[in-house]
């Protein structure tokens, strides 16, 4: 009988020495970045609101709109199945860690040459004969460096890594969709203050025909009444196109067909708030997501230098096979017809052109970038969260300037229509009025949209929506 005893000696020291090999490759620890205690600008009082914030707008057909988006979205769709694939392709690393067990079978009707020697005392089988064969085989690498654990490392990082970018993109669309529905009521807003100055301008025509019919004035104030309501209904198309193709960007965004958000034409006031969000800029670095992903990738860059480094070590694998084979079929489970097979089986690469060690540098410059591109997503960052909370606050300043605008235009025109009608003021000053009325209630209407958009980027900049 066979002294197995090497074998199983071997075998029972396994975990010994697997437990005594060190893991090749740098330990990851995430970066330490000093970042300001402050903000610049001025932020709210809860961070509550970060989830979901679209509904401090109070708006039902802004609630709807974004669930749209969150189900029917292609971006956000492929940024899912692109995690789905790393969720994957981590289990196929993980895998490497077990063993790998295959089982066969094979029949062949096989003849073999009659011009080769045989020994004394070897029989001649019958030539050709039929061969079979059943059994299996396994095979299961030592990890004694590391080097599985650091691929699994990696994998996992970027499958976490993936995790984030599906809520970066879901913080994205969400913030765009938005943006896309406070201009589309910002243009219907703009619509809707156009078409009440061509009222306005009509009635302005009349009466100076009324006073050119009456030899009250001349006929150069009529033209000039027409030139102004022409100037006006020609803004009125391009408002159109634009509101049109911000309700088909909608629908793009929503996952849905042109005409398929029609019932957003109805017009609506621009909606508005001003509540912000609580987060300080140590949270931040933990809340944005797009970080979150750099951060992670970084963590699978560094386990990735470990599997390159661990290409200069010894790889130490236990292979095995069991199987029977014989010529008759009735023959092939039987212990005479067992063949089998086990041991360990070391490889060292000893000679490779440099291959390894490059391949290693390669791998530690890899880091290096991974750890530039996290330490620029999070100053990115922090621009876009001074940069929003500065458009934020002066957008408010400029609401309330033009509004005061607005106010003196709107009363100035009353009052030098009134005085034209008496004659004690020319046509000029009527049109200077009308115009500037005209003008400062359209960019009224654009500011009030613009506050709510810098709301909106507020939020998206500080992470919120997941």
């Amino acid at each position: 009988m066979t002294d197995q005893r090497p074998l199983l000696l071997l075998l029972m020291s396994l975990p010994i020495l697997l437990s005594g090999c060190a893991t090749v490759g740098p330990d990851y620890a995430a970066p330490d970045l000093d970042v300001p205690d402050s903000w610049q600008g001025a932020t709210g009082e809860s961070d509550e609101t970060l989830a979901a914030w679209w509904t401090l707008f109070d708006d039902p057909a802004l609630n709807d709109l974004l669930a749209e988006v969150r189900a029917n979205n292609r971006q956000l769709a492929m940024a899912v199945a692109n995690m789905e694939r790393y969720a994957a392709m981590y289990g196929v690393v993980r895998a490497d860690a077990f063993p790998q067990v295959g089982v066969q079978g094979a029949a062949a009707y096989d003849r073999q040459t009659e011009r080769v020697r045989r020994p004394p005392g070897i029989p001649v089988p019958d030539n050709p004969a039929w061969l079979y064969q059943a059994g299996f085989s396994m095979s299961w690498e030592l990890d004694l460096w590391g080097r599985v654990r650091r691929s699994r490392e990696a994998a996992r990082g970027r499958w976490e890594a993936a995790e984030e970018d599906v809520r970066h993109t879901l913080v994205l669309l969400q913030a765009q969709a938005a943006a896309e529905y406070i201009q589309l009521r910002a243009l219907q807003t703009r619509l809707a203050t156009a078409q009440r100055n061509i009222d306005l301008q009509r009635e302005t025509l009349e009466i100076v025909r009324g006073r050119f019919e009456a030899g009250l004035t001349g006929e150069t104030d009529v033209f000039q009444a027409k030139m102004n309501l022409a100037a006006t209904e020609a803004q009125v198309p391009s408002l159109k196109a634009k509101h049109d193709e911000t309700l088909n960007a909608l629908c793009v965004l929503a996952g849905l067909w042109p005409g398929a958000l029609d019932a957003l034409r109805a017009s609506e006031p621009v909606p508005s708030a001003d509540t912000l969000p609580h987060l300080l800029p140590a949270e931040l670095v933990r809340r944005r997501p797009d970080i979150r992903s750099a951060e992670r990738e970084l963590a699978a860059q560094t386990a990735r230098i470990g599997v390159a480094r661990g290409e200069l070590f010894p790889k130490l694998a236990l292979d095995g096979s069991f199987a029977f084979a014989a010529t008759d079929a009735g023959d092939l489970i039987s212990s005479a017809a067992q063949v089998f097979s086990v041991g360990p089986v070391l490889s060292l690469p000893v000679f490779t052109g440099g291959k390894v060690r490059s391949a290693v540098r390669a791998e530690e410059a890899a880091a290096r970038g991974a750890l530039a591109r996290y330490e620029q997503a999070v100053l990115t960052a922090f621009g876009e969260c001074e940069d929003a909370l500065s458009r934020f606050a002066q957008s408010g300043a400029q609401v309330v300037a033009l509004h005061t605008a607005v106010t003196a235009a709107s009363r100035t025109v009353d009052l030098v229509t009134e005085l034209y009608r008496t004659g004690l003021a020319d046509f000029q000053r009527v049109l200077d009025a009308q115009r500037q009325l005209a003008q400062y209630e359209d960019a009224l209407a654009e500011a009030k949209g613009g506050r709510a958009a810098s709301l909106v980027a507020v939020y998206k900049a500080f992470g919120g929506g997941w």
